[in-house]
């Protein structure tokens, strides 16, 4: 048996511990498995002769504790609507030889592996993105990581905030979702967390804020805890207008670039506050060596993944539910983006996490 590896979308730490588990696991049966490189392109165009890649038992111990992916990603979509490439996605099945091929993704990846699946290629899924947004699965790979850099990241800027006096704004990843910015804030101990299922004024972010303040020069703390951190998701929303975005460019899959929204909110509060500041993670959140946790994970999914090969079940993806590894329809990869629930998990007046909630992390 021969089976085809990709990884779509942007890249995220575990991907490559995925690839190697992939590989360790195949092996062990005498399976073949190559890398597809730069994800669905690598099938979706005919001049692609130098985006297969043989993956062997000496590439695990280089992968398993990398960050990125060692096969590459791209925002190919093989179902477009305006483009369709299912054919030539058949053809190069043949022309490789592949039996299957495990697709390594979030939505958008993982939605064109379903459409690929009902037409009749022969593929699964292991869930991958940062956000931790897709339905069906309580864990997608790199969202440890991340959140592990949105913590470390929010303790170095408090060093900055306190010797300024300042109010600090640290963008996070998360166009749809706020999992990054609720629980990388909680971690961080965030005065303000602005995530995208709440739409917040700017009256009650400078209110809150102040609140803040006045409950610090009360306690008569000292001017050294007058800073304050605010974690805000690039995808966070102000009432009346709409995310701020990069640019007017569309990915393939109908998305546009967000980002900058900690600096127009900086721009917005500079009257009512001495002094702001700002900065955006950005692509620090996804380029990190991944966690144990991403590697352990990464790792079990790409077993996991081959053994749905070896079953014939395709148009699944491997997942989590309760802390176990099962199995589930592509199909639910539909129904995301998986949000924050604002009412159980969002404290609406403090623009915080609700911190007497006793669920930890759903």
């Amino acid at each position: 048996m021969r089976i085809g590896v990709l990884t779509g979308g942007g890249d995220a730490p575990g991907l490559n511990p995925a690839i190697a588990g992939i590989v360790e696991r195949a092996t062990m049966d005498g399976y073949e498995v190559v890398g597809l490189k730069r994800g669905w392109q690598a099938l979706a165009i005919r001049e692609n002769d130098n985006h297969v890649v043989k993956l062997g038992p000496e590439i695990i111990r280089e992968y398993s504790r990398l960050g990125g992916s060692k096969i590459q990603c791209s925002r190919t979509n093989p179902v477009s609507p305006k483009n369709d490439r299912t054919d030539i996605v058949k053809e190069n099945m043949k022309k490789f030889k592949l039996d299957a091929v495990i697709a390594i993704g979030g939505e958008d990846t993982l939605g064109a592996a379903e459409v690929l699946s009902e037409r009749g290629v022969p593929v699964v899924g292991i869930p991958k993105t940062i956000d931790r947004d897709l339905t069906g699965t309580e864990y997608t790979l790199g969202y440890d990581t991340a959140l592990n850099v949105i913590c470390e990241s929010a303790e170095r800027v408090a060093h900055t905030a306190e010797s300024h006096e300042t109010i600090f704004f640290l963008e996070v990843m998360g166009r749809h979702a706020g999992w990054l910015a609720l629980r990388g804030g909680e971690s961080a101990f965030a005065d303000v967390i602005l995530i995208p299922e709440y739409t917040f004024s700017i009256q009650k972010l400078i209110s809150v804020l102040k609140e803040r303040q006045k409950e610090t020069d009360d306690l008569n703390l000292g001017f050294e805890h007058r800073y304050k951190i605010i974690v805000v998701a690039e995808g966070a929303h102000i009432e009346g207008e709409e995310a701020v975005r990069r640019d007017s460019k569309l990915d393939e899959f109908g998305h546009y670039s967000l980002g900058g929204v900690g600096d127009y909110l900086k721009s917005l509060l500079e009257h009512e506050f001495k002094h702001t500041r700002y900065t955006a993670l950005a692509y620090l959140q996804r380029g990190a060596p991944p966690t144990q946790r991403d590697r352990q994970i990464g790792r079990r999914f790409g077993h996991s993944a081959v053994e749905l090969v070896k079953q014939g079940k395709f148009g699944h993806m491997v997942a989590v539910q309760k802390s176990k590894l099962v199995v589930v329809p592509l199909r639910e990869v539909r129904k995301s983006p998986r949000l924050v629930d604002v009412d159980k998990l969002y404290d609406k007046e403090r623009l915080n996490v609700k911190i007497e909630n006793p669920l930890l992390d759903t």
